[in-house]
């Protein structure tokens, strides 16, 4: 019985439960049983029932609406797959959202922002913010925010992702192969726009060399090596090239693999191994991070892998948990999720290790 005007009675009705249950099942709170939510879901799908959004905005006097902010989805995936998640997350429990992708430009973070003000977000998301400077009307008209990966706003819900289990089973999975000189190419603090206390990138390198500690290698045999985290310009050569050729050039430092912060730094390195006839992983391993497009590179690229869909239960967690109360007095103020590995083609035994 199909129906454009279908309402939540019908689905109560057709799906023989009371319309509470009904509720509980179709904004996603409280709990129901797997048999009668089996029931609800094929009734919503028969009856052809939709909320009606505006009604239910103007019921609960909010929007259910949310704000994204993203510093840079067109030149690095990892933000593709994050705004996927939260997109996910969100739509799940019946919010819609606004996206702004500001690709480091303050006038278009500070464009996005007041769009999310005249559509009344119920919250919004930072992954990440250019200028905090330009947050600062959200948080004084009291939307909640919440931050992902970088924390450096006080008053802001914080979602951390802890770069320690990944980087572990990343260097231990090394070194079981016999690798005693490994190195790791991040992004350094000072070249980050969008940087901040103890902000991610820094977190990765502090994570390697925990790591090479806690598995007996060498600290001298194990260099870190740091620059830019973007080309400077579309026609400007992967950050990832100049920092390997920089590792490579100084035969001081030779490695037999390579980890790096991200999978566009991975992206840049294997194009200059492949450039000096080094392959992979016979002549040399190499470790991506986000596991945002290191499936696709070549060989397939094992990766330390972010939480992404954690990411997005734990930011909607702090949304219900945050919206329409005092911010500052909710219960939680951080989240943390963990990282893990992906085994891929581009691990092999180290060089006349067996």
């Amino acid at each position: 019985m199909r129906s454009q005007t279908a309402t939540m009675a019908d689905v109560a009705r057709e799906a023989q439960v009371s319309p509470t249950t009904a509720a509980r099942v179709i904004h996603n709170r409280g709990y129901v049983s797997d048999e009668n939510r089996k029931r609800v879901l094929e009734a919503v799908e028969s009856t052809g029932y939709r909320p009606n959004l505006q009604a239910r905005s103007l019921r609960m006097q909010r929007s259910y609406s949310l704000g994204l902010v993203l510093s840079s989805a067109r030149e690095n995936p990892f933000y593709t797959h994050i705004s996927h998640a939260i997109r996910t997350a969100a739509s799940d429990r019946g919010f819609s959202m606004l996206t702004v992708n500001h690709s480091y430009s303050p006038e278009a973070e500070v464009n996005g922002i007041k769009q999310f003000l005249e559509h009344g977000v119920d919250a919004t998301i930072l992954c990440h913010a250019l200028e905090n400077k330009n947050i600062q009307p959200l948080i004084q008209a009291g939307i909640p925010v919440i931050q992902v990966e970088r924390h450096d706003i006080e008053q802001a819900y914080f979602v951390a992702i802890d770069p320690d289990p990944g980087m572990r089973a990343a260097v231990k999975t090394l070194a079981d192969e016999g690798h005693k000189r490994v190195a790791f190419i991040g992004a350094r603090a000072t070249d980050l726009k969008d940087g901040g206390p103890g902000h991610a990138e820094q977190r990765r390198a502090e994570a390697f060399q925990q790591a090479v500690s806690l598995y007996g290698l060498d600290e001298q045999d194990c260099p870190v090596v740091l620059g830019e985290y973007f080309p400077r310009s579309p026609n400007d050569m992967l950050p990832g090239r100049r920092l390997a050729t920089m590792l490579l050039d100084d035969h001081r430092r030779a490695v037999t693999a390579i980890i790096a912060g991200s999978d566009i730094l991975a992206a840049g390195i294997l194009q200059v191994l492949y450039e000096r006839g080094l392959n992979v992983p016979s002549d040399i391993s190499v470790i991506g991070y986000d596991d945002s497009m290191a499936q696709f590179l070549s060989p397939a690229l094992s990766s330390i892998v972010q939480p992404y869909r954690a990411i997005g239960d734990s930011v909607m967690a702090f949304v219900e948990e945050a919206v329409g109360q005092d911010t500052s007095s909710a219960k939680t103020r951080e989240r943390s999720v963990s990282t893990s590995l992906v085994l891929r083609n581009s691990i092999g035994p180290a060089p006349g290790s067996f």
